[in-house]
């Protein structure tokens, strides 16, 4: 039988793992220039009047990078009260469900009193009003990550601008919150003194949710602007490691590298400037994330090492353990992952601190399939 994960010699190594934190030589004044060109343009969170026949169910939008439109869904709390804070929630790479259908998942969020945002990148269903299909692969062979990767300059590789259309959206519901720059009439509760920003993201969403925070904290004086970071599996770090035993979206990215071998070193520091790892350095509030055991698309100890590159304190960082990432059918991690989502509920509940609301769950965050006293899990967990 295995030991568990905490005395496991490898399991102790896979979630230890580190990974290169030291930024590319000309990381800070590319980063400024893209903070720059973000800030100049100030998006407006608006109803959709045309729908995107790619998602009909797409309640919202707002212009992003290049002017791009990007579509999303907001969700209130179904008994009308007044939100305290606001959540925006960024998909994985395979194109996910319509949002219609995610939104159910998001509901139970939204009735402790925040308004959630379920954004798609640009190129997904849901934001292709601007730019078309970008999941699918060119006549160049590039699919959505690789996109302008090999450009001659970084400002046109697709990655940066996902960095932009979450730290957009983040900036579009902060705005909200504080009745700037809307069509939208969401029911503020003005009694809270700071409504809080959180951020959530799988996958890709996880990468690019810690790489936005990155960029979001600490550029406005007195605040924050992301106040909580949930991610789950999250993909976009420690790349040197992955292209080791490249899987998803490392194996679309060495394919690129490849093909142009007299441009590797240019292309190694450009994959560097969009590493997980070197942002989350960055990143100092409470974090909760999902991570697996073994994961075929994302290794295991590439996705550990974004969490660990978190600058948060320690007993603000919460760890919950799956066996299997990435990978549908096995009832136990599917048991699991119902667990974390119904304990993501918990922790973005603006009543209560991180740490107060993942209390009940500290027993459950390395194994485990009971559920905390009085608390139940229902069909869209």
């Amino acid at each position: 039988m295995d030991l568990p994960s905490s005395t496991n010699p490898e399991m102790v190594r896979t979630f230890a793992h580190i990974g290169d934190p030291v930024p590319a030589s000309d990381h800070a004044p590319i980063w400024k220039r893209w903070f720059d060109s973000l800030v100049h343009h100030t998006p407006v969170l608006t109803r959709r009047a045309v729908l995107d026949p790619s998602d009909p169910s797409a309640t919202h939008e707002f212009d992003s990078a290049d002017g791009v439109t990007i579509g999303a869904r907001l969700i209130l709390p179904s008994d009308g009260r007044p939100v305290k804070a606001s959540l925006v929630t960024v998909h994985g790479d395979m194109p996910p469900d319509p949002l219609d259908i995610n939104a159910r998942r998001w509901q139970r969020v939204a009735d402790r009193g925040v308004a959630v945002l379920l954004m798609r990148l640009r190129g997904y269903p849901g934001s292709r009003t601007t730019c078309g299909d970008l999941t699918q692969i060119n006549e160049h062979g590039n699919t959505w990550i690789t996109r302008g990767f090999d450009a001659e300059s970084f400002d046109a590789w697709i990655l940066p601008k996902g960095v932009a259309d979450v730290c957009n959206a983040c900036r579009v519901m902060r705005n909200v919150l504080l009745h700037r720059d809307t069509d939208t009439d969401i029911p503020v509760d003005d009694s809270v003194e700071h409504h809080g920003v959180y951020l959530h993201g799988s996958s890709l969403g996880g990468g690019l949710a810690v790489i936005s925070a990155g960029q979001l904290i600490g550029k406005l004086r007195g605040e924050s602007i992301i106040d909580r970071l949930a991610i789950a599996m999250p993909s976009l770090g420690d790349w040197a490691t992955r292209l080791g035993t490249p899987s998803g979206a490392a194996l679309q990215i060495k394919r690129v590298i490849d093909a142009n071998p007299d441009r590797r070193e240019e292309l190694m520091e450009r994959l560097k400037l969009c590493d997980a790892i070197v942002h989350g350095r960055k990143v100092r509030v409470p974090t909760f994330a999902m991570l697996a055991r073994q994961d075929q698309v994302v290794p295991a100890h590439t996705a550990a090492a974004v969490f660990n590159s978190i600058d948060a304190d320690p007993g603000r960082k919460w760890r919950f353990l799956i066996d299997h990432g990435h990978h549908e059918g096995h009832a136990p991690t599917n048991r699991r992952i119902a667990l974390y989502r119904r304990a993501l509920s918990d922790f973005f509940d603006p009543e209560h601190t991180p740490i107060r609301s993942l209390d009940p769950w500290e027993r459950l965050m390395h194994e485990g399939t009971r559920l905390p006293d009085g608390l139940e899990i229902n069909d869209d967990d």
